[in-house]
């Protein structure tokens, strides 16, 4: 990424790097979810809102799914809380997989190892990935460079964000094909 005059907010490489730190992090979250000891009136009460959701994805599917996943990944984009608000998100999920895990006596780290048998769990992670790490370069950019960095990489994180957008739309299609599969 150039800047105005020849400066580069940073390489490809360390994009990358700083995506795949992101990544790790993203799953890690996820799995301490999982893993945190859960009451069974929570989990009960978890596991009611699990099913709420499952009867909406009959009426409304991919847009439900693909609109939810969105507005979560769109917050993840913005510097500093997108990062912290992105950890709320996953581990709430892992928490729901402990939920699961013990209302069905099934080890929760099991069920967050096997959701990535499914491309739509890969295509999300990779989305959140993406949102945060644009974060932390947003940050970065503006920081090192000021005003004309943080200029610069809006039009990046445009860019990722439009991507992130493919990539949801796509895993949203994925999922509610699955679901429709597993329920019919």
């Amino acid at each position: 990424m150039e800047l105005r005059g020849g400066l580069k907010v940073t390489t490809l490489r360390n994009r990358i790097l700083v995506l795949l730190i992101a990544f790790v992090l993203c799953l890690a979250i996820t799995a301490a979810g999982a893993m945190s000891k859960i009451e069974s009136s929570e989990a009960q009460d978890l596991i009611g809102e699990v099913n709420k959701t499952n009867e909406m994805l009959s009426t409304i599917g991919v847009q439900f799914i693909f609109g939810n996943n969105l507005m979560y990944c769109i917050m993840m984009f913005v510097p500093v809380w997108g990062p912290y608000y992105g950890s709320i998100v996953l581990y709430s999920t892992g928490r729901v997989l402990a939920a699961l895990g013990a209302t069905r006596g099934v080890n929760p780290l099991a069920l967050f190892l096997t959701l990535f048998i499914y491309p739509h769990a890969w295509l999300e992670y990779v989305s959140y990935s993406l949102a945060i790490s644009e974060s932390f370069w947003l940050i970065y950019a503006s920081v090192k460079y000021g005003g004309k960095g943080l200029r610069n990489e809006l039009s990046t994180a445009a860019k990722v964000m439009a991507i992130c957008a493919v990539l949801l739309l796509l895993a949203a299609f994925v999922e509610m094909y699955l679901i429709s599969s597993i329920s019919s």
